[in-house]
């Protein structure tokens, strides 16, 4: 556990090809307030964006594209999860720019715009998915109190601007109440020796 309260574990393993890392923060759309359902999935988008030291949109997954390897995240009811993968000898300046995203996000506005509309299609295109049928069903038989009742993608018309609420403002407010350290769970996994691995964390 590290000073901030980050908990990270490293592992080890002189054969791996390629390095990867996970960081787990214990907020998902649990915590999504009643009025604002999808929030954590949409802010869960828009830290890929951009950040204070690499501000460049799309610099992260380009950066993990040309060396071989692969990223994604996923928000669930009561997590959200980020991960990569990449070549091993890029470990350590793709952290960097991961690490990032948990320390400075810039949230520009101009693409706040865009990325509600990325939410929305990924609400749209997944409507006639078996799975995602039966869990809308599932919400409609549970007692609608309680948080796995509520709406967990987000729309453009629960993530829209309101007199007197911006959703940009209100996606700050979200990722500075969670977004903490002390709610942060950090794997890495490279060839490098556990002690150099435990400095990158």
């Amino acid at each position: 556990e590290l000073t901030n309260g980050l908990k990270a574990m490293v592992i080890s393993d002189p054969e791996a090809e390629h390095g990867a890392a996970s960081l787990d923060v214990s907020v998902g759309s649990g915590a999504d307030p009643k009025d604002r359902q999808g929030l954590a999935h949409f802010l869960e988008h828009m830290l890929f964006l951009g950040t204070k030291k690499y501000p460049k949109a799309g610099e992260y997954q380009a950066f993990i594209s040309d060396h071989g390897g692969s990223h994604n995240a996923f928000t669930a009811h009561d997590r959200t999860n980020y991960f990569f993968d990449v070549d091993s000898d890029y470990l350590e300046p793709t952290l960097d720019r991961f690490a990032s995203f948990f320390i400075d996000p810039l949230f520009t506005p101009e693409y706040v715009q865009r990325e509600k509309h990325a939410v929305n299609s990924e609400y749209q295109s997944k409507l006639k998915e078996d799975g995602r049928r039966g869990y809308a069903a599932f919400r409609q038989i549970i007692n609608p109190k309680h948080p796995m009742s509520g709406f967990a993608v987000g729309s453009l018309e629960t993530l829209a601007d309101r007199p007197n609420s911006n959703i940009r403002d209100e996606l700050i407010d979200f990722y500075q109440q969670h977004y903490t350290a002390d709610s942060m769970s950090l794997v890495i996994l490279g060839p490098a020796p556990v002690e150099q691995l435990k400095r990158l964390a």
